[in-house]
């Protein structure tokens, strides 16, 4: 199956290129230039909004889960990457006001010098020179459902001597309802329950972001950046039956802090960058459950889980260049991550709890790593990067199922090039082997009292190896005009999904998250931009994006082939904008979409969908007394959520089905206001 898929990507994107393929003559890697005045006419508040309007190009995150290593975004700030995790290139962005912007530059990756990122880079040019700063008020209103009033953020940048500086502060909130029927039926489809059930959701989070940079002389220069948050979140749902009513509630109290710093020194024939990040959060959890019969019994069941985690690295690089455009890094990097929870359950039927304390579970990772780069052209056009690396780690596991202690030693590395074939059309390819990084949560045990569930901690879990390969095609046309195509294929090991776990006698089997011996997957995905000025029509704009998906891996309960849990097939994403030539007015309209998600478990299989795409619609008065005023719907369709989950009673190959679950749920079109600023 995968192999028809690629030979259909692979016919598609040589019709999609053999045109500039026929046209190709000797071209060199250039730099695509937006100065501010392109962006202008979008009356953008920010750098991330001006981001968002560069022709054809998206953000996509490269390594960075593990370690800070090498990539991450694809973004770079001033030349240089943002190395902090918590507070990335996108976050400070977010925060820096358009004004100070001089351009941005889009390049290859490989051509650039900058080690681990691949494809398109943007390069965002700030000149934070006098004091400016941005604001943003976004409520939310829909129909059911409290307003959102909370969500807004305000930052100020500048400099002063040597030091340049930004600081924003960030408020984000959601308030959620979801409200439909839930159908209980048996195997041949007669119904033995129906429940009708309302949700109500509400999230708080402020979140302050400093980002400070500091030159110490001419070839010394620091920077430091720390995020500090704190979150608030409760749901609760209220499920009828014609036997009884089920209330479940939860709520989190969360903070986490983060602190970055960077030393970068020109030494001897290049530089040296010293760089050392330490977080920290504590994410208490408390989930409860009350049911109340007809008959007047009750019951009430409760879970509590209090983690703490952090994460300390200390990386350091040297890089340096060679005639003739080579350039070197060697990089070396140490890392400490730990997960620690204290989980408590509780059960009772009219009377006192039952309460039962679980040891605590800590999960340790030390890891260092090694790396070597160089990039380099070849045949005058050719830009090459090839990077080695080695990976050492030691997991430690300490819960109520044993201890365990294990290291394992990796080879890492990538192979990027980058060819332009012609003025207006670039190759690019990838291949690289990936290390992930595991959820130390998977090692807990938990409940999910919501959808009276049991999920199992596999103290057996190792990180999953990759080899990565991506070709992707760039097509520029008309003025500020482009078409991309990738295609991204992986060999997977030991791939992450979920498995079957004997519990032992008194526990049977159990749900849990496992490693299957080996998957592969394929991605084709294309986006770009297109104006309709080349139609006479001046001022729109498309923006577009679709991926197709396929994965395969051995089901370990059938053995059969099927696709990744939770994997969809296809989504995609339009817009359209408008900006009404010589007027402050815009207008733009959305729909996005994706396929069905499926979930299989030993006991169930479980399918969600939407009926219909998101639609959405906007108006933007882009100088409202100063401010930018945007007023919008979304969900246009008041589209549905629907779910199935089958349950089997055991395991689903050889028992029968014990009831199939259908719920549908309706979440309300949602109407916002956007006001905006820079002073």
């Amino acid at each position: 199956m995968l192999r028809s898929r690629w030979l259909f990507v692979l016919f598609v994107s040589l019709v999609i290129t053999s045109p500039a393929l026929a046209n190709s003559e000797e071209a060199e890697a250039e730099v695509q230039v937006f100065e501010a005045s392109y962006f202008q006419r979008f009356a953008p508040q920010t750098a991330i909004d001006m981001l968002r309007r560069v022709p054809g190009f998206s953000v996509r995150q490269t390594g960075g889960g593990r370690g800070l290593g090498q990539g991450g975004a694809n973004v770079l700030i001033n030349g240089e990457r943002v190395t902090s995790k918590d507070a990335g290139a996108i976050d400070i962005l977010e925060q820096t006001p358009a004004t100070i912007v001089v351009r941005i530059e889009l390049a290859d990756a490989a051509s650039l010098g900058v080690t681990g990122l691949t494809g398109q880079v943007a390069n965002v040019v700030i000149n934070r020179g006098s004091f400016s700063g941005n604001w943003e008020y976004n409520p939310l209103f829909r129909h059911n459902a409290r307003p959102r009033l909370t969500r807004g953020s305000a930052a100020v940048a500048g400099s002063s001597g040597k030091l340049d500086y930004s600081v924003g502060l960030d408020h984000r909130s959601w308030r959620g309802t979801e409200e439909g029927v839930e159908e209980r039926l048996l195997a041949d489809g007669e119904l033995v329950e129906e429940r009708f059930e309302d949700v109500r959701s509400r999230f708080e989070q402020p979140t302050l972001t400093v980002d400070l940079g500091y030159a110490l002389n001419a070839k010394t220069a620091l920077s430091l950046t720390t995020l500090v948050s704190v979150s608030s979140s409760e749901g609760r749902e209220e499920s009828y039956g014609p036997d009884d009513i089920r209330l479940t509630a939860d709520g989190e109290d969360s903070w986490n802090a983060s602190i970055s710093g960077e030393l970068l020194r020109e030494m001897g024939p290049g530089s040296l960058r010293l760089i050392g990040f330490q977080s920290y959060a504590d994410i208490p959890l408390v989930v409860k459950t009350e049911t109340f019969s007809t008959d007047g019994s009750f019951s009430e069941r409760r879970f509590e889980a209090d983690e703490t985690n952090g994460e300390s690295i200390g990386r350091a690089e040297y890089g340096w260049s060679r005639p003739g455009g080579v350039t070197w890094e060697a990089a070396a990097e140490g890392a400490f991550n730990f997960l620690e929870v204290d989980t408590l359950s509780a059960s009772g039927d009219g009377g006192p709890l039952e309460t039962t304390v679980s040891p605590t579970t800590r999960v340790e990772e030390l890891r260092y790593q090694g790396s070597i780069t160089r990039g380099f052209t070849w045949w005058d056009s050719l830009a090459i990067q090839l990077s080695l690396a080695t990976e050492w780690s030691r997991l430690t596991v300490n819960s109520a199922d044993g201890d365990r202690e294990e290291t394992f030693l990796r080879p890492k590395g990538s192979l990027s090039l980058s060819y332009p074939v012609s003025k207006n059309f670039d190759v690019r390819g990838r291949v690289e082997r990936t290390v992930g990084q595991l959820n130390f949560g998977d090692f807990v045990d938990s409940v999910d009292l919501l959808e009276q569930r049991e999920f199992a901690g596999n103290e057996s879990l190792v990180p999953q190896q990759a080899w990565v390969g991506e070709l992707e095609l760039e097509q520029r046309f008309g003025e500020n005009e482009k078409v991309i195509v990738r295609v991204i294929g992986e060999l997977i090991e030991d791939r992450v999904d979920r498995i079957l776990i004997d519990g032992g006698e008194d526990v049977g089997f159990i749900d849990a998250v496992g490693n299957i011996d080996e998957a592969r997957a394929v991605r084709f995905e294309t986006e770009g931009t297109v104006l309709t000025d080349r139609w006479g029509f001046t001022g729109g704009r498309f923006d577009f994006t679709y991926s197709r998906f396929g994965s395969e891996l051995e089901d370990p309960i059938t053995d059969l082939t099927r696709g990744f849990n939770g994997a969809q097939d296809w989504s995609y994403d339009l817009q359209f904008r408008h900006d009404i030539p010589s007027t402050p007015y815009a207008w733009s309209v959305t729909a996005r979409h994706e396929d069905d998600a499926k979930v299989v478990r030993f006991n169930e299989v479980l399918r969600r969908s939407r009926a219909t795409p998101d639609y959405g619609l906007s108006f933007d008065h882009k100088d409202f007394f100063g401010m930018n005023l945007r007023l919008g719907a979304r969900n246009l369709a008041n589209s549905e959520f629907d779910l199935e989950r089958v349950r089997y009673d055991g395991l689903r190959t050889t028992e029968p089905i014990d009831i199939v679950e259908r719920r549908v749920r309706t979440e309300n079109e949602r109407f916002f206001l956007r006001l905006s600023g820079t002073f």
